[in-house]
């Protein structure tokens, strides 16, 4: 298996390879896909290999710098991701000076995380732009000469999250790039960035990764055994990492708790709404939130595919979709998922997750139960209605 730190993706990998082999690495590449395939465990994976001291088509892992890269610590390779903002921080500073210590340390935490896992998600509190002062660092720095021979490298993940300034002065370094400096680019959302930037850069789509190259990995890598992972890869939509964050919950009582949501979500009794949203909006715990807003949003998929005679993901669970889809022919279910994604958008950029939750409820009921929303109190369901 070549490069096996990167899952699947072998289209991808014969791409990179064939340009190593023909020494016609460009000066830059767009990975693009959606999350969790391993556009950043790819533009690592390349840094390693281009710059490893052996020279071959496979990082060796053992010379001085590969162990750089195994922590991160190249020096001629950033990884640059959103970052928060610092009390009085203006264009020109640093963009780490006004930060913190208490952020700096839990970005030095996030990466060394990253270096461990390359599919790790960075999070960072407040964290919601590549900032102008990160970009104009990589215009500055790629100007500098390397040791030995090696290409400057910059991978600047979730490129969508530069601001106009900030991709403005990323395309100065993509139109005049030194010769020894590549700029990788990845992003789950290609149709944020700026055209011009699009223009030069070479794009690479990469592909969902398939039930069995996550179920594989989850062996592999997570110790998981062979039928649970069968389970999760199912549920991941293509994405190892949605994969990996379902293992830290009890996954098959988050999926009931799901169910008993909506159906609580529907009902009239108040109380029972609002011990629903305090069993997962109490506990506070942001990644709880997000990872239940996402097995909804699965749910809400099978029923929508379900309504139209297809195959659902939630299999165990076809018979409360089907007990749905029966008795609310008339749901909007692109919006009620259009509802579900703005909820986890809102519970990523550290909104009042009770609030965010409660919003959802009504949310649902008009879309689900038209003219539902207008009522003081919920529109009475059996407890068999999902």
């Amino acid at each position: 298996m070549i490069w096996p730190r990167v899952i699947g993706q072998r289209r991808v990998k014969e791409m990179l390879l064939a340009a190593i082999r023909t020494s016609r690495l460009p000066h830059a590449y767009l990975f693009y896909g959606g999350e969790g395939v391993g556009k950043d465990a790819m533009a690592l994976e390349l840094a390693r290999v281009v710059n490893c001291d052996r020279h071959g088509e496979e990082a060796c892992g053992e010379c001085p710098s590969c162990a750089q890269m195994a922590s991160l610590q190249h020096p001629a390779v950033r990884f640059l991701t959103p970052l928060p903002t610092g009390k009085g921080e203006t264009s020109e500073d640093d963009p780490l000076a006004k930060l913190p210590d208490a952020d700096v340390h839990v970005l030095q935490e996030q990466l060394r995380l990253k270096a461990q896992n390359p599919y790790h998600t960075i999070r960072l509190p407040r964290a919601n732009v590549i900032k102008i002062s990160s970009v104009r660092e990589v215009r500055r720095e790629s100007s500098f000469s390397t040791e030995g021979g090696k290409r400057r490298i910059f991978i600047i993940s979730q490129a969508e999250a530069m601001e106009a300034p900030a991709a403005n002065t990323l395309l100065k370094t993509l139109e005049e790039p030194p010769g020894d400096t590549m700029l990788i680019l990845t992003t789950a959302h290609r149709e944020a960035l700026l055209p011009t930037i699009l223009s030069r850069c070479q794009s690479i789509r990469f592909d969902p990764l398939t039930e069995q190259e996550i179920a594989g990995a989850l062996v592999e890598r997570n110790n998981v055994p062979a039928g649970q992972a069968a389970t999760i890869a199912r549920l991941a939509s293509g994405n190892y990492t949605k994969a990996v964050e379902l293992l830290d919950d009890d996954i098959m009582e988050l999926r009931k708790d799901v169910v008993d949501f909506v159906r609580k979500a529907l009902s009239r009794n108040v109380v029972d709404i609002v011990e629903s949203v305090e069993k997962i909006a109490g506990t506070r715990d942001r990644d709880v939130a997000v990872r239940f807003l996402n097995l909804m949003l699965l749910w809400f998929r099978d029923a929508l595919v379900l309504s139209h005679g297809g195959a659902v993901i939630n299999e165990d669970q076809q018979s409360d979709l089907q007990r749905f889809v029966t008795n609310f022919p008339r749901a909007d279910l692109l919006g009620v998922m259009a509802d579900v994604e703005k909820a986890i958008s809102l519970v990523g950029r550290y909104a009042y997750i009770r609030l965010v939750f409660f919003r959802l409820v009504v949310r649902l009921r008009g879309a689900i139960v038209p003219g539902a929303a207008a009522h003081a109190t919920p529109v009475p369901v059996s407890r068999k209605t999902v």
